[in-house]
């Protein structure tokens, strides 16, 4: 095997590797919390804010540690990642969060969705949330000599702040691959759509106002999103 294909191949195996943990540990901890196990809080946003702080340390450097399709889509369209290199972001992502998912159901059954608020408050709860995150990402990502390591920290608190508000009320996700993966093994796909589609329309939202606010991309924009530099 090239060179070539060994770091195209380790790249799609951190980012497997990086939602397959997410999944078990973020789903494991909902499921925990309806057994009454975990308070529901610390299943529901520290418990995957704290998964990912863990991630985006451990492999950021291999991956540029995406793992959500929306992070990769938005630094595709910001120009910091190849567009021939998405597909195979993509699928890994699902691959994994599905291996996720399996796993967590093999042992405990899957937690329910909690709703609140009607499809369409609960689309705009997904966009608003992942537009916020991504924003968060990109502007560390155009800031990385500043930030530094810092960058982890402040993503995953970030998250946790999003889940902690809107996940109070809706079962958002902030990560459309965790909720195709758990949908497609319940059977609740259609019923998913605001969660499906809502981060990719916060990722539309986020690039746009990034641009508004900070221009065109550096080149620690494209360090950041290849896990280089």
């Amino acid at each position: 095997m090239s060179e070539h294909h060994l770091d195209v191949a380790q790249r799609w195996l951190a980012e497997a590797l990086g939602l397959a943990v997410f999944v078990i540990f973020s789903l494991g901890a909902a499921a925990l919390a309806q057994f009454g196990v975990l308070p529901e809080l610390v299943a529901g946003a520290l418990v995957p804010s704290l998964v990912i702080l863990a991630l985006v340390y451990g492999l950021s450097d291999l991956s540029g540690a995406h793992f959500n399709p929306a992070v990769t889509l938005v630094f595709a369209l910001r120009g910091s990642f190849p567009w021939v290199q998405v597909p195979g972001y993509l699928a890994a992502q699902l691959l994994g969060a599905c291996a996720g998912v399996w796993l967590v159901a093999a042992y405990v059954p899957l937690p329910k969705a909690h709703e609140l608020v009607p499809p369409w408050g609960a689309f705009g709860l997904e966009t608003g949330s992942t537009a916020l995150l991504l924003l968060v990402i990109l502007a560390t990502a155009k800031r990385k000599a500043e930030v530094g390591s810092q960058a982890g920290l402040v993503i995953a608190g970030t998250l946790g702040l999003c889940l902690l508000t809107a996940g109070s009320v809706s079962t958002i996700g902030v990560n459309p691959t965790r909720t195709l993966a758990a949908a497609l093994f319940s059977g609740t796909v259609l019923a998913s759509w605001p969660h499906l589609l809502g981060p990719f329309a916060g990722g539309m939202l986020a690039t746009g106002l990034t641009y508004l606010l900070r221009g065109p991309l550096n080149q620690q924009e494209k360090e950041t999103a290849n896990g280089s530099g």
